[in-house]
């Protein structure tokens, strides 16, 4: 997990347009894209764009949970695993997003005040993950496969509030962080 924060971080960072200099030059050679007669480049503040690489971790990482359940959930469905192994692997699982909730989501570092707010509704949709896989693993020991089909169904309903919580405060952040820097150009296209 920390091998991918470092790609994440590292990829994001070279990702960053140059900032401008005093000299209102850039350290890049030439524009970074065609000019027209004016364009416009939006950036965010560097504690913004620092967390928008948490919620990329954040976000790649709750995918990957709702990705492990549906593949638990097919190999049981498919008796590519045994009941012992599909009850462990969904315990395991649950533990682990347990640890996550609290290591990672909870433990983000220098969330800007702007989303401040954003924050701890993104924790609020997170906390319900953990409890909607143990309603997988009872529905998993109950007869039938209703109740763990409805538990998986509701586990993915969970993960993307938590996806909606992340573009929510990306939101935030481009509304209200973004500057915008417009350049005139020499009314030619490269």
């Amino acid at each position: 997990m920390i091998a991918a924060m470092v790609v994440l971080t590292y990829t994001f960072v070279n990702s960053i347009e140059p900032a401008a200099s005093p000299s209102g030059t850039t350290s890049a050679d030439g524009p970074p894209f065609p000019t027209s007669p004016t364009s416009s480049t939006t950036t965010l503040p560097a504690e913004l764009a620092a967390f928008m690489v948490t919620l990329d971790i954040i976000e790649n990482q709750a995918t990957a949970y709702g990705d492990a359940v549906d593949r638990i959930n097919t190999d049981w469905d498919t008796r590519a695993a045994l009941f012992a192994e599909t009850r462990t692997a969904f315990l395991d699982l649950q533990t682990e997003i347990a640890d996550w909730e609290i290591d990672v989501v909870a433990q983000a570092q220098d969330v800007p005040s702007i989303l401040a707010a954003g924050h701890v509704q993104l924790l609020i949709e997170v906390s319900h993950l953990a409890p909607k896989v143990e309603d997988i693993v009872a529905g998993l020991e109950a007869p039938g496969v209703e109740l763990r089909q409805a538990a998986v169904a509701e586990f993915q309903e969970a993960v993307q509030e938590v996806l909606d919580a992340i573009e929510a405060i990306r939101e935030t952040a481009r509304a209200g962080g973004a500057t915008t820097t417009t350049t005139e150009g020499d009314g030619t296209d490269a």
